[in-house]
């Protein structure tokens, strides 16, 4: 059952490293950090999916942390339901500050 636990937090690290080696780069529909923000232009794209990459790395060590310490200290049931708990909230937290960044850093552009 520690799969299960780790599974989750492993594909997302997989994601940001995919991101961070093999970066987006012209603005597409398909692969990539993709808002309305973001796809503004150029720049902004080159800069939020460098950012989201780092964010999305930093989620996925802490998801399998987390999900190691689920296995060892909760049942399974009551496991999964904390560490998806955890993990929703790191996913709209990191979308939400790359778009802070870039608006930060770009304004309106």
């Amino acid at each position: 059952m520690l799969f299960l636990h780790l599974l989750p937090g492993l594909l997302v690290l997989l994601i940001g490293l995919v991101l961070q080696a093999w970066p987006p780069r012209h603005i597409n529909w398909f692969y990539g950090f993709r808002t309305h923000y973001s796809m503004r232009s150029p720049e902004n794209w080159r800069e939020g999916n460098r950012y989201y990459a780092r964010l999305i790395v930093g989620t996925g060590v802490v998801s399998v942390l987390a999900g190691w310490l689920c296995h060892l200290l909760l049942q399974v049931p009551a496991s999964i339901l904390v560490l998806a708990g955890l993990m929703l909230p790191l996913f709209m937290g990191s979308i939400l500050l790359t778009n802070e960044h870039l608006k930060r850093k770009y304004g309106n552009r």
